[in-house]
């Protein structure tokens, strides 16, 4: 190996350079070349003997000390592979970053040919002390390094071949290097690729070792922040053990902190398997029920995760622990459930509309049922609302659903809520129900007719047990609901028929209201005309609007088919027309002017105020022996509007049904 064409070639041209200060640039590579370039302007003599150990043992122990970690963390990989090389001849050697020598490992032969030349732990292996050497090139290149023979600067180390591998932390910066040096006739191929091995390993084991030490910093500081708050708070790690569970938990899931910590959450939620694997959580943090046995029986929370990141990777997660019934507080909250309307905001004076006010006050104290019945914009949801403001329930949450808006195949769902996964398109998460948001408050169902008969028998079962079952779910859930319904149809009669379950219909009006629509209390309509052009200056930023007379007598000989929110939209338009101004008749809808609709015009199919006087109503079911729809077909009018006159007048009391 000694006399191979190469090495031969570079003593030549050492020769030469040291000579005469020229290099042969097709025998020398360039990082050596420019390494000797630096080592004769520095002036350093490459016949010099032996240099002194630059540190003594003080010094030594210093800056040991000061690479405390580096040492440590090498200390295993450098004993696996002085175990490598024993026997060949071979020497290691670990140098921290100015190329101090730290530590030597290896035979004793051969250390004692290092010692020879002060190659010992305190020697220094800077290039400009000790000239073209592996170790200095390694420094200084940043990268691994084989030198052989000649390639030396000083001719003592020319019986040495050394591969050496700078050490790089975590961040990247120079640590020290990892070197095998020995005698140039043992050079082997294979050297440099093990010290390449093991600077790349400590580099490794020092990355874990700052990870480590971040984590346990980051769980110390978990800890102490999740103890001082009041929420329930647990946190896991990558592979979904605890790590951490703050007081607050504990308390309300009836745990010691030692039967949860290094334990999946499996050890809390034994009934929710799915956790065990709960990592990744990716981009779907939504929430999620989970429930707990608990010393004093079951309990049903909600976890919120927040998902813990670092180097785009999932490192854990804080999961924040609530009950269920505190997050459907939260829901209602935000999603703005509650009523702002009481009795006070009902305009009229009509003797009709003060009777149905004056009952629903009275049912507003009691828990009991209601059932709403009115034609479309007669303000069913208003008075709805002023029931919920007027009760017990007042501070409880009030939620609308309106059947005839929501998809017959949606409706249960919407209703009862869903368990994740319950059906295709669901979410993940599951989806709570308007019942469960009604909890300890109002549930107002407006178009109840519009509910399928099968879903009837599911909410009377509800309403009978006072626990709901959510969809794809098996275990009930207890609820606290008062049910206030409403119809635009008869729904005695629809009950009768056996287009509506009439043990439900039973269920529901335990009260029965019936709103008067609005051409049947035309007094009011002036009165309610003047507030919704209020609200619509407002809206439309003008100073004020109103009404001609000839304007106010046709809103009053109108029909209003649509009620007040037809009303609302006809004003609406009237004052576009006006441009701010007076509305007079020619600015509102062309259908008011049409005379076949007008109250009192004679046209046929137009009886709606036939029955104004109760006597001639007394007197129609008289005549027909209580046959109501022989009765509304004399007065010209529908069955339903009949049976409506005879509760608000009282004529035939066992008619109302309760």
């Amino acid at each position: 190996m000694a006399s191979s064409p190469y090495l031969v070639g570079v003593f030549a041209a050492w020769h030469q350079f040291v000579d005469r200060g020229q290099v042969d640039e097709t025998v020398v590579r360039a990082e050596v070349s420019q390494s000797w370039r630096r080592c004769r302007k520095l002036g350093i003599d490459p016949c010099a003997p032996k240099l002194p150990v630059t540190l003594d043992a003080r010094q030594l122990s210093a800056v040991r000390d000061e690479n405390r970690v580096f040492t440590e963390t090498a200390l295993p990989f450098m004993q696996f592979l002085k175990t490598a090389v024993k026997g060949t001849g071979f020497i290691l050697v670990l140098t921290e970053r100015s190329g101090v020598v730290l530590d030597v490992f290896g035979d004793d032969e051969i250390l004692a040919m290092a010692r020879e030349n002060n190659y010992v732990a305190g020697c220094s292996r800077a290039e400009e002390v000790a000239g073209t050497n592996a170790i200095s090139l390694a420094l200084i290149e940043k990268r691994p390094v084989q030198l052989t023979g000649a390639e030396h600067w000083n001719v003592r180390h020319h019986r040495w071949t050394c591969a050496s591998a700078p050490v790089f932390s975590p961040e990247g910066m120079v640590l020290g290097t990892v070197t095998l040096s020995g005698e140039t006739t043992k050079a082997h191929r294979h050297t440099l690729g093990m010290v390449i091995s093991a600077a790349e390993a400590i580099r490794n084991r020092l990355h874990e070792r700052e990870v480590i030490r971040e984590k346990q910093g980051v769980d110390t500081l978990l800890s102490s922040v999740l103890a001082s708050i009041s929420d329930a708070i647990i946190a896991i790690d990558e592979a979904g053990l605890v790590t951490t569970i703050n007081p607050a938990a504990c308390s309300v899931l009836g745990v010691s902190p030692e039967r949860a910590l290094g334990k999946t959450l499996l050890r809390l939620f034994p009934a929710h398997p799915e956790l065990s694997n709960m990592l990744p959580l990716g981009r779907d943090c939504a929430s999620f029920e989970v429930t707990a046995e608990r010393p004093n029986g079951r309990a049903h929370f909600v976890i919120t995760p927040y998902v813990m990141q670092a180097d785009d990777r999932e490192k854990g997660a804080i999961l924040a622990l609530r009950e269920r019934r505190e997050f459907v507080n939260e829901v209602r909250e935000f999603s703005g459930f509650n009523a702002v309307f009481n009795f006070e905001d009902i305009i009229g004076e009509s003797p009709a509309l003060l009777r149905q006010i004056e009952i629903a006050r009275v049912a507003a104290r009691q828990t009991a049922r209601i059932l709403i019945l009115g034609e479309t914009g007669t303000g069913k949801e208003m008075f709805a609302q002023s029931i919920h403001t007027c009760s017990l329930r007042r501070s409880g949450p009030f939620v609308a659903l309106n059947c005839a808006a929501i998809p017959r195949e949606l409706m249960e769902s919407e209703i009862f809520g869903y368990r994740g996964g319950a059906f295709t398109g669901s979410r993940k998460t599951g989806q709570i129900g308007k019942l469960e948001l009604a909890d300890g408050g109002t549930l107002f169902l407006d178009e109840i007719n519009q509910m399928p008969l099968d879903l009837q028998a599911k909410l009377l079962r509800a309403l009978q047990e006072g626990t709901i079952t959510r969809l794809g779910d098996t275990k009930p859930i207890r609820v606290d609901v008062r049910v206030i319904a409403a119809a635009n149809e008869d729904l005695y009669a629809k009950s009768r028929s056996g287009e509506f379950r009439q043990d439900l219909y039973f269920r529901l009006s335990v009260v029965e209201l019936s709103l008067p629509p609005l051409r049947e209390r035309t007094e009011d309509i002036p009165r309610i005309a003047g507030q919704l052009l209020g609200r619509l200056a407002t809206k439309m930023g003008l100073r004020a609007l109103s009404l001609s007379p000839a304007a106010v007598a046709g809103l009053c000989e109108y029909p209003w088919p649509g009620n007040v929110r037809e009303l609302e939209n006809v004003l609406e338009m009237g004052a576009i027309m006006a441009e701010g101004g007076i509305i007079e008749p020619h600015h509102l809808a062309h259908r008011m002017r049409n005379s076949e609709l007008a109250i009192g015009s004679g046209k046929p199919g137009n009886h709606e105020g036939r029955d104004a006087n109760p006597d001639v109503l007394r007197d129609a079911i008289a005549e027909f022996n209580g046959n109501v729809a022989e009765a509304a077909r004399r007065l010209g009018l529908s069955r339903s509007t009949v049976y409506r006159r005879m509760q608000q007048y009282g004529i035939v009391k066992s008619f109302t049904v309760k």
